[in-house]
């Protein structure tokens, strides 16, 4: 069993096609925020290219059955605007709101997707707030014990998460705070972040009850691991240049072969 493990994508799309193209691969794991980004092209693609390049990676890939798409806090809102055609407004209130957000970008995400009939059915079908594979735990931001409701287990968690996800449009669902929930250190209300916010450096932190992990969401210099060699050894990539591959359970760290921004 192969698994690769996409971190953040912020428009890098030639990332996705490195890792896609140079591995063979059982599964692919991306960990969302395929959405906003500080570059411009060429060195990201364009925001219409993406949202382009992730319609046909999840309808037309020839491997997307191999696929599991995990949402991102950049992802959310555009998501939750694409309940209109293209030519209508964007609301003002958006309950998931993220920097990087415009309604011309929302404007483009629902060409894209609401105005060729992909809508919410079709994002609660094909992302998921959180997964597991290999013996490790997959979420955009990372899993800490605050997220779990009294008595469950990882998998009774993720299954919540995931149950959470599908009802992303009704605030008032249980554990909707696992999906929208934003802490206090990233200018939010709440003691911690849920699973497409919590802050690598300031709320994060590894335990036994979920096990092996692997995140993306808080950017670091190098992929950083806590707890390494431990049954909950928890890992963050979102080092712009980096993936995972996890062979046989194990994890390795590769480095992508791309042009760096200055």
């Amino acid at each position: 069993m192969k698994t690769l493990v996409i971190p953040d994508i912020h428009h890098r799309i030639q990332n996705v096609d490195i890792a896609l193209n140079n591995n063979e691969y059982d599964e692919v794991v991306f960990l969302g925020d395929w959405l906003d980004s500080f570059y411009e092209p060429p060195f990201v693609a364009s925001f219409e290219d993406t949202c382009i390049y992730l319609k046909n990676l999840i309808t037309d890939h020839k491997n997307k059955d191999k696929f599991v798409f995990l949402v991102g806090n950049h992802d959310i809102n555009y998501i939750y605007c694409n309940n209109g055609p293209s030519t209508k407004s964007c609301p003002k209130l958006l309950p998931y709101y993220c920097s990087g957000f415009t309604g011309n970008k929302a404007k483009k995400f629902r060409k894209t997707f609401f105005d060729k009939g992909l809508k919410d059915e079709f994002f609660r079908k094909n992302f998921k707030l959180a997964h597991r594979s290999q013996g490790w735990s997959f979420s955009h931001a990372g899993i800490i014990m605050e997220h779990f409701p009294y008595g469950y287990n990882i998998d009774d968690l993720i299954s919540k998460a995931n149950d959470a996800w599908a009802n992303f449009r009704d605030l008032s669902y249980s554990c909707n705070y696992l999906v929208s929930s934003v802490g206090v250190c990233r200018g939010g209300r709440q003691s911690v972040g849920g699973l497409t916010w919590c802050d690598w450096y300031n709320e994060f932190y590894p335990c036994s009850h979920v096990g092996k992990q692997i995140c993306g969401h808080t950017t670091v210099k190098e992929p950083s691991s806590i707890a390494k060699y431990t049954d909950h050894e928890s890992w963050n990539l979102d080092t712009v240049f980096h993936y995972g591959i996890i062979e046989d359970s194990v994890l390795s760290v590769k480095e992508y072969a791309v042009s760096k921004p200055n």
